[in-house]
């Protein structure tokens, strides 16, 4: 069985589209649709529905056994590499947007220094985001603001913040929950992890986000930062995130909130095999 067959098949069922996988790949359509069906002689089965270029059932299951045997392959490349001495291969990280843009590009600086050969691949989700995307495979290593409970999932503490109520900068200070309710809010996306900190934090200071005025929802620190500064509203953010933004005069901070959170670098349990892991959760966790 050829790996490059099932990747190619891989690949379509994700795009649903041979034309786009044969531009990724750089090869012909016809090169494409040749692969798949080579596939489906060796395998005995036909794995897509090609009007539709929906897998069959044969062919969801040729899918979830492709990604195993993808995740076995790059862990065995990553293996050998390491035997030779120098680590090397590739990471794919997920993080939430407040480690991502504040915390981590420090420890990834150190990171390359010591091993120059080992590849990140990095996207900013939301946390909630990122856990479905480690548990599907598509991660090796999540970086979260909240901590994932449980199987699959293997979590250390890597850094803490706190959660900060800004405002625009000629704003006043406030002294408790009910300097604020009438105010307008400016609101993150579910899912995100600062938003969830946020809630407690909110709690925590005898009130709750439902007896908030929501004005907008947006879907990253720095557009609440953008809106808060052009006066639109008010909002609960990281201090980490703040910190820059009252520096530069863009805001102010009217209130520091009761709640501390973690960061959490997370990754499933079969995948700490992986000697990049191990060198990643050493140096995050352990320095």
């Amino acid at each position: 069985m050829n790996l490059k067959r099932i990747r190619t098949f891989m690949m379509v069922v994700e795009h649903k589209n041979f034309s786009v996988v044969a531009e990724l790949l750089d090869v012909s359509q016809p090169a494409v649709s040749k692969q798949i069906k080579t596939l489906e002689e060796e395998l005995g089965v036909v794995l897509l529905h090609r009007e539709s270029i929906e897998p069959t059932e044969a062919g969801r299951f040729v899918y979830q056994k492709g990604k195993e045997l993808m995740r076995d392959w790059q862990q065995l490349v990553d293996e050998c590499r390491s035997m030779q001495g120098e680590l090397s291969g590739l990471l794919r990280i997920g993080t939430s947007t407040i480690p991502g843009s504040y915390l981590l590009p420090a420890f990834f600086g150190e990171f390359r220094k010591r091993y120059p050969r080992v590849e990140f691949r990095i996207s900013v989700n939301s946390s909630e985001e990122v856990l479905h995307l480690l548990r599907d495979g598509k991660l090796e290593i999540g970086i979260v603001g909240v901590e994932p409970k449980g199987d699959p999932f293997v979590s250390h503490l890597i850094g803490e913040d706190h959660m900060v109520m800004i405002g625009p900068a000629d704003s006043d200070e406030v002294d408790g929950f009910g300097d604020i309710k009438n105010l307008p809010f400016i609101f993150r996306q579910s899912g995100s992890g600062t938003w969830e900190a946020a809630k407690e934090a909110l709690q925590k200071w005898g009130g709750s986000v439902d007896e908030l005025r929501s004005v907008a929802e947006v879907d990253s620190t720095e557009a609440v930062i953008s809106m808060v500064e052009a006066g639109i509203g008010y909002s609960i953010i990281s201090d980490l995130a703040a910190l820059p933004a009252t520096k530069h005069g863009r805001v102010k901070v009217l209130a520091s909130l009761p709640e501390t959170r973690g960061f959490y670098l997370t990754y499933l349990t079969i995948k700490r095999q992986n000697p990049a892991i191990d060198a990643l959760v050493n140096l995050l966790v352990r320095e």
